[in-house]
């Protein structure tokens, strides 16, 4: 038998035994080929260093961890001599950093979105505790308010703080947030991308720029900057009321070290 005819003997025993294989063993491997082709590895990384807010030098042996929105620690890592860390998020999704170091407090990072395959950086600054002054905090527990505004006549009340209703946002009729916020005494409308955000007048922050704290419903949704700003997620006709409270006037319920840039609570019809 020459070659040619070799060559065409096997060719067929080999399409006669493709043809006896049954037809899901074939599917399986096409689908897992598949599958291997569309789903290549996409982590989302958090890396970064902390430092002492006074010296600047990195502090080695800081536990920093990687916080879901719901408040459960999903990653956690030990900065190196240098003070670096990294992390990997397990999804896409909103995370914030939470810090613990002997001899130092303890910082709790704002909350910040991590998308597919990227890559932030975050420097965090911890201080000695030791060189704080001692801080004395009293509060009232508020008296149960049933509906979607719980609390808000209350602190209202108290005057602390600026407070919009929802008959004062209908009387505006502003179809933006932001528009909704402009006359109110301690904030200032800012440009953002192509939306607008807020900012509290004569409140700066030694690392750059300071956004305030968002709440919705009684829910910390970090920076109100998230997302490409709050004109993008919130609108003037779902709105029942807005709190508006400045580094100094921020109450317990919405405290955290992130208000030292101001809070902004809003109440939905929804909520």
């Amino acid at each position: 038998m020459n070659t040619r005819s070799r060559s065409i003997t096997r060719l067929a025993r080999t399409r006669y035994i493709h043809s006896r294989l049954p037809r899901r063993y074939t599917w399986g491997v096409a689908v897992i080929l598949s599958l291997g082709a569309v789903l290549p590895v996409r982590a989302q990384t958090i890396q970064g260093t902390v430092v002492d807010q006074k010296t600047d030098e990195p502090i080695q042996f800081a536990s920093v961890a990687l916080v879901t929105k719901e408040g459960s620690i999903t990653k956690m890592a030990i900065t190196d001599s240098e003070g670096a860390y990294r992390l990997t998020a397990p999804a896409p999704g909103i995370y914030s950093r939470r810090v613990d170091v002997a001899g130092y407090n303890t910082l709790n990072g704002i909350q910040f979105r991590a998308r597919v395959s990227q890559v932030l950086t975050f420097d965090l600054r911890v201080w000695d505790f030791t060189e704080l002054a001692p801080v004395v905090v009293e509060a009232e527990r508020e008296p149960f308010a049933p509906g979607p505004l719980a609390g808000f006549y209350e602190r209202q009340k108290v005057g602390r703080g600026h407070f919009i209703t929802r008959e004062e946002m209908e009387l505006k009729g502003s179809s933006r947030f932001t528009d909704v916020l402009r006359n109110a005494p301690m904030v200032k409308i800012v440009p953002l991308r192509s939306s607008y955000t807020v900012r509290f007048k004569n409140v700066v922050r030694i690392s750059g720029d300071c956004p305030p704290v968002l709440w919705v419903d009684n829910v910390s949704w970090g920076s109100i900057d998230l997302d490409g700003g709050p004109d993008r997620e919130l609108f003037p006709s779902d709105l029942e009321g807005i709190e508006i409270y400045s580094p100094t006037q921020v109450p317990p319920r919405f405290s955290s070290t992130a208000a030292l840039c101001g809070v902004v609570v809003v109440w939905t019809k929804r909520g």
